[in-house]
């Protein structure tokens, strides 16, 4: 909380600036920023620049009007708790303020326990659904859909340690095209059910369904025009549960399934409910929906045009979407809405919960059916029902994105708060050349390559993580002549879950990233591996220290005490930006926040350890900079947990 309080000082004396020049605060977004360069001081404030619009005046002049005539003296008798030591200007009209080094050391080590403890401010009554991962069952995930994974499960891991109550959906498209074609090619083709063997290898049954099964009934198709038939005469019979062709559809989709989330499960992704799109039909929620949007006219049927004998939702911004085809079939954009509606509360749930697996963790993870009104009715336990759905949270490709506006748009017409549904977009990954090379693929000097799967170009993250740990093992045997091949392993696997997992959590969600097996497991940079082999350094030194309660004794400080280096100072600063790092990614619903703070933390922590020995110093010092240590080591513990890092302490 110390840099929250020292902002908020910064910004109430902005505020008096503004009484002054007689411009009222609700106006004015004053941004309180770090300057670029250390000589600038810790804060930056934005206001002069407002002020340049509104005064018609030059920044810098108004800059230096503020600080030298107009801004409260931050050291007069009634502002001696003040951290700010001096205010200064820089062109073109930033005002800098710089702190009191010695009564901020003071303020941290004399309240140090709450100030690295993880913020806690989630409503427990409140609950926030997340939906992520979402693959079509008729395949393996490849990394880009890691990418999706990893960004919801870190976000979950986020709002869950700062006491939130969230729960984590899967939804499971079973009614599609794709899976349409796995049931084509098991029912009415030689395609082989139950035989996950490919080029004399024994496969797992969803890349068996991926990489064989889908490719060889997309080529038959040219050939076999009846095949087509048959897919649309599945499409309509999976919207009845009680037919021989969903009953069967639901065996292979729920393998396919399991062989998912068994990956997913593998890079400690978490879960609470698996749902299924084909339900959205069975359970007569579609047909509700349906209803009320032609009764609120949102929807029109069509009687010319290219859409004729469709219903189709017309949106100003985003063009016209059918939601029913003439042939009276739903779109697959059309069974998102009573989805959505239904994850937001607004209708009354047909649905309770059974046990479908455990997961990794230890948890239960249910799935949906439809209620049985015969049956009693399911513990309260597992009923969603039971909460205020606060907010709803979908992370989602970005070429879904016109899908999801026209998806929000119809929630507004429906009367529902636009706040209430969000949807992260993510760009997709591309893979390097030299991963390419890796795998096979020749890119011909291309310095990267969009992953297809009609190509055959791409990675599927089961390989990934195979290859992340074969790669771990080698580097850990070079450097380890000592310890047992399982410990390798199992320290290999620690090491490849965390490097991937970083790599797909510390890029900006919107922006294109390509994928490298080596620099993801580097131990020099900003790397998974790095902040592991941090921490490890870390974690020897504090295992070596005999009176472990150093850290918690209290100490005297006297000035001389607090006589830290640059370096010393530099890093206890970090340590107190991690209240307001994860406020900030919680409210900006960005986990990216986290890693990169956690990847500067690192590096801080690592020159403290080159230039701060603990051993061996003397007592005062010595207390000083294992309580440093020891917050740093507890702080790390805590982002790594939310990204999903294993602290190790041999590497």
């Amino acid at each position: 909380m110390v840099f929250e309080n020292i902002k908020s000082e910064i910004e109430n004396q902005m505020k008096k600036v503004l009484l002054h020049y007689n411009i009222n605060e609700k106006d004015i977004n004053i941004e309180i920023t770090e300057p670029p360069l250390k000589e600038y001081g810790d804060f930056s404030c934005n206001l002069a620049f407002i002020l340049s619009k509104i005064l018609k005046k030059n920044p810098f002049e108004i800059a230096k009007d503020i600080v030298n005539n107009i801004l409260p003296n931050f050291k007069d008798k009634d502002n001696e708790k003040s951290l700010i030591e001096t205010v200064s200007v820089e062109k073109p009209g930033f005002i800098n303020f710089a702190l009191d080094i010695k009564k901020f050391l003071r303020i941290f080590f004399t309240n140090m326990p709450s100030i690295i403890q993880m913020p806690k401010y989630g409503n427990i009554q409140e609950l926030i659904l997340i939906e992520h991962t979402s693959v079509n069952p008729n395949k393996a995930l490849h990394v880009g859909h890691i990418r999706n994974a990893v960004i919801g499960d870190c976000l979950y891991r986020l709002l869950l340690s700062t006491g939130h109550n969230v729960k984590v959906l899967n939804y499971v498209d079973d009614s599609g095209l794709q899976v349409a074609d796995i049931i084509v090619a098991f029912k009415y083709t030689e395609i082989p059910f139950g035989e996950e063997n490919i080029g004399g290898t024994t496969k797992k049954f969803d890349h068996y369904c991926g990489n064989y099964v889908y490719v060889k009934i997309n080529e038959m198709y040219s050939t076999r025009p009846d095949l087509e038939i048959k897919r649309k005469i599945i499409l309509k019979e999976l919207e009845n549960p009680n037919t021989e062709v969903s009953n069967f559809t639901q065996q292979i989709v729920k393998r396919v399934l399991r062989d998912q989330l068994q990956t997913c499960w593998d890079l400690k992704c978490h879960y609470d409910i698996v749902n299924f799109e084909s339900q959205i039909i069975q359970s007569d929620l579609w047909n509700k929906i349906f209803r009320i949007l032609k009764e609120k006219q949102i929807i029109q049927f069509e009687t010319s045009g290219k859409n004729i004998g469709c219903w189709v939702f017309k949106s100003k911004t985003e063009g016209d979407k059918v939601l029913v085809r003439s042939d009276s079939t739903i779109t697959y954009f059309a069974k998102d809405i009573p989805y959505a509606i239904w994850k937001l509360g607004y209708i009354e749930n047909p649905f309770e919960l059974e046990f479908f697996s455990q997961q990794w963790d230890d948890t239960n993870l249910y799935h949906t059916t439809i209620k049985n009104r015969k049956r009693k009715e399911i513990s309260n336990e597992h009923q969603l029902v039971n909460f205020d759905i606060k907010k709803v949270i979908t992370i989602i490709d970005y070429r879904q994105e016109r899908l999801q506006s026209l998806l929000v748009e119809i929630l507004i017409k429906l009367g529902i708060e636009k706040t209430k549904y969000n949807y992260l977009g993510y760009e997709p990954v591309t893979l390097s050349n030299k991963t390419a090379e890796l795998l096979g693929f020749d890119l011909k000097n291309k310095k990267s390559t969009q992953m297809s799967g009609r190509k055959g170009i791409f990675i599927e993250a089961d390989d990934a993580l195979n290859l992340l740990m074969i790669k771990s093992c080698e580097e850990i045997s070079k450097r380890n002549e000592h310890i047992s091949g399982r410990e390798v392993s199992q320290i290999a696997k620690e090491i490849a879950i965390s490097a991937i997992r970083y790599y797909f959590v510390k890029h900006d969600i919107g922006k294109m990233i390509t994928f490298d097996i080596n620099d993801s497991l580097s131990l020099e940079g900003d790397t998974g591996p790095y902040i592991q082999y941090s921490y490890a350094r870390g974690k020897r030194i504090f295992n070596k220290i005999e009176n472990k309660n150093y850290y918690l004794d209290d100490i005297k400080l006297t000035d001389l005490d607090l006589d830290l280096t640059s370096t010393e100072i530099e890093l206890v600063k970090q340590l107190c930006k991690f209240s307001t790092t994860i406020k900030e990614s919680v409210n900006n619903t960005d986990p990216k926040l986290v890693a990169r703070f956690l990847f500067k933390l690192s590096t801080l922590f690592n020159n403290f350890y080159e230039e701060s020995p603990i051993l061996k110093e003397v007592e005062n010092k010595k207390s000083i900079r294992i309580k440093i240590l020891y917050s740093t080591l507890l702080i790390m513990e805590n982002c790594m947990k939310i990204i999903g890092i294993t602290p190790l302490e041999k590497m």
